[in-house]
């Protein structure tokens, strides 16, 4: 077991992996701020995971921009689809909120929804450099959504929850990318992606670990990852409507005794849910059901490598099939 190597495949130069390969960050420290980037797809699955799992020296981890022989390679959903693969190369997809790719030998799962044979769900790192609420602040003056706006992640558009809450002497702000961290003002935080009790099934409960650590009431959406994780009405509250986030932003600007209570029992949470915690999950899914699967792997190679290939073979028609649909599609 001391001998297997786990590599991130990273979308980069080789200057850049000599980069990351060069950096050593203390253990409990963030990454620095330099290299945090938000859109970047890969970010938290593929570059963050390689450099933590490195800083806590309890695996051997590397990272390449290309599969390895003889290791475990883990690589994003969408790069893996862009890929394609090797047969002769073992491989962990981390699936995020992409399709499943089903010749790879093992996926990682951010929804617990999302779990089939040969899966483990494994949850965000917490938010880099979070900077909680102030202390200094008391009741609610501030509403905001911590998140990108341009997907469709927020129902409703950002002028809409304004005029809902101006008339309240509430203000409505977004942290969008760059800001994500900064939850110092914010007095709720919401997570709202539709105004109904779709469970969203691809989708983390992040927004809503990162509010217990910040000490910020949450008030989340029909979302199957928040309840997976929460409990509604005691760390967190439930909307499907604006009409229903108001009403509850205004109790718990009238409730001192309910919004204490929620960010206490958040706090209560917050601490399964720490860089260190999320570090050990890394370690025993891939020293456990990752590595049993790969030692599976190796001991049939005539089986996997067919299974490997008609999977793939599957799965590139797919993806040829929906470029012709949709080359049809935008043709006038």
């Amino acid at each position: 077991m001391s001998s297997v190597t786990f590599n991130f495949l990273i979308n980069c130069s080789d200057a850049e992996i000599a980069g990351f390969e060069r950096l050593n960050i203390p253990p409990g420290e963030d990454i620095p701020l330099d290299l945090i980037d938000t859109w970047n797809i890969e970010w938290c699955w593929s570059i963050q995971t390689y450099l933590l799992l490195k800083a806590r020296k309890n695996l051997r981890v590397t990272c390449s921009n290309k599969l390895m022989d003889g290791v475990i390679n883990i690589v994003h959903s969408t790069q893996l689809y862009e890929l394609g693969g090797d047969s002769a190369k073992f491989i962990v997809c981390t699936q995020a909120d992409f399709p499943r790719r089903p010749w790879a030998h093992y996926h990682i799962v951010q929804n617990k929804a999302q779990l089939e044979s040969a899966c483990a769900y494994i949850p965000h790192w917490i938010q880099p450099y979070l900077v909680k609420r102030d202390a200094a602040r008391s009741g609610v003056k501030t509403v905001a959504y911590v998140g990108q706006i341009w997907n469709g992640n927020l129902a409703g558009s950002v002028e809409e929850w304004q005029e809902l809450f101006r008339p309240h002497g509430l203000e409505f702000i977004t942290r969008e990318n760059g800001a994500w961290n900064d939850m110092s003002g914010i007095d709720v935080a919401i997570g709202i992606r539709s105004f109904d009790t779709n469970p969203h099934n691809t989708k983390p409960p992040s927004k809503l670990i990162n509010a217990w650590h910040a000490r910020i009431p949450f008030i989340g959406g029909y979302d199957s990852a928040f309840s997976q994780v929460g409990v509604p009405g005691e760390d967190y509250l439930l909307a499907k409507s604006q009409e229903e986030v108001l009403a509850a932003v205004l109790k718990l600007k009238w409730d001192t005794k309910l919004y204490e209570q929620l960010v206490t029992n958040g706090l209560k949470k917050a601490v399964m849910y720490t860089n260190g915690h999320i570090g050990t999950i890394w370690e025993e899914v891939l020293t456990g059901p990752v590595y049993e699967r790969f030692v599976q792997w190796q001991s049939r190679p005539t089986f996997e490598k067919a299974r490997f290939k008609t999977l793939l073979g599957i799965g590139q028609l797919e993806r040829r099939s929906k470029a012709l649909v949709k080359k049809i599609v935008q043709t006038p």
